[in-house]
């Protein structure tokens, strides 16, 4: 979104790519492509919270929350 601010993320996983970004109104939005020709699992990781989350071969996701 306009105004939104990057945030530091980093990947669990080696063959996956992020990004992160606070828009305006609080929310937070993680971009996570995987350029691999596999599935694969990675962990969402704020504060003490934590989801797993699987993402599909050649693929790009993108978590607000």
């Amino acid at each position: 979104r306009p105004g939104a601010k990057r945030v530091l993320a980093a990947a669990s996983r080696s063959q996956l790519l992020t990004t992160a970004f606070v828009n305006p109104d609080g929310k937070v939005a993680v971009v996570v492509m995987n350029p691999t020709s596999q599935d694969a699992q990675y962990y969402l990781t704020v504060g003490s919270s934590s989801a797993e989350i699987a993402t599909r071969p050649h693929s790009i996701q993108t978590v607000v929350f």
